[in-house]
């Protein structure tokens, strides 16, 4: 019995683990309607200008649909969040986000690392953010104000990357 219950917690972290990656890399994006095309609460779709409920499957809740779909931004763009995926003593590529926007560092390395405002391995005297990240753990940071921001690992100095928040 313990071997089943350890084979489908496996089973239920590498599928936990394969969507995460499906998302952050953009492979998977849950739909959502937007705020305009969703009755205030109510779940129930409305038509733009209307006010009141669009039966389904009709004309103009198609083409609602469809505005709302060009019109939304990426993740990134509109401060909502974004993932740093650490592997292989890399954070990856640097970032350009909007402000209010929250930035996910994941380690998917076979060690701990840091992400610190700062550089070179060494923290910022007034850092925002020195975020602890134990093999496998995830933490983020919402970057509110405009900027430039230095990122780095304390653990590694080579580990070094660039934020900047528009």
């Amino acid at each position: 019995m313990a071997r089943i219950i350890l084979f489908g917690g496996a089973v239920v972290g590498v599928l936990v683990v394969t969507l995460a990656y499906a998302v952050w890399s953009g492979q998977y994006e849950a739909e959502q309607p937007s705020p305009s095309a969703v009755a205030s609460g109510s779940g129930v779709p409305v038509a733009s200008g209307s006010g009141g409920p669009v039966a389904s499957g009709s004309a103009a809740e198609s083409a609602v649909a469809s505005a709302s779909a060009q019109a939304e931004p990426s993740a990134a763009a509109s401060g909502a969040a974004t993932m740093v995926e650490i592997a292989n003593l890399d954070f990856g590529p640097d970032l350009t986000i909007a402000a209010g926007t929250s930035v996910m560092w994941m380690n998917n390395d076979t060690v701990p690392h840091t992400a610190t405002e700062g550089s070179d391995g060494v923290a910022a005297p007034d850092a925002r953010f020195d975020l602890q990240l134990a093999v496998g753990a995830s933490d983020s940071y919402t970057f509110a104000d405009p900027g430039t921001y230095q990122v780095t690992c304390t653990l590694h100095a080579t580990m070094n990357m660039t934020i900047t928040v528009q």
